[in-house]
């Protein structure tokens, strides 16, 4: 079962308001990769923000500005691309650091209905 269909069934503690309209009625200087992944992460189901999809390391300093303006301390990285490490070191130039290994929810439920979890590095700044 895909994200869409357990948008009903759980709630996230992770709301932002600004976040909650759409990309082009948000204020300047929010990041899109930002915006996308809060809003997959909302929807699932998730504590945190994950990115799960690739960041550009060009992009990394608009990604903590922006989760630095909206409060955001803590996020998870679930991504599994080549570049992984290569972003790690750019985060680390913006005062963000990996603070550790988690597991979050998927879109996915397993056959048995059990909710399906992957490994995420779990990232803070400051």
């Amino acid at each position: 079962m895909y994200a869409e269909s357990l948008k009903n069934e759980q709630k996230s503690p992770l709301y932002i308001a600004e976040f909650e309209q759409p990309f082009e009625t948000c204020k300047s200087g929010t990041n899109y990769t930002v915006h996308q992944a809060y809003k997959e992460s909302r929807e699932i189901g998730k504590d945190l923000i994950d990115f799960n999809d690739l960041i550009w390391p060009n992009e990394i300093e608009a990604i903590v500005n922006t989760l630095k303006a909206n409060g955001i301390k803590e996020f998870t990285i679930s991504c599994r691309s080549t570049n992984l490490i290569e972003c790690l070191v750019v985060f680390e130039k913006f005062n963000c650091k990996m603070s550790g290994l988690t597991a979050i929810k998927t879109g996915w439920k397993r056959i048995d209905g059990s909710q399906e979890t992957i490994p995420a590095l779990k990232m803070r700044i400051g």
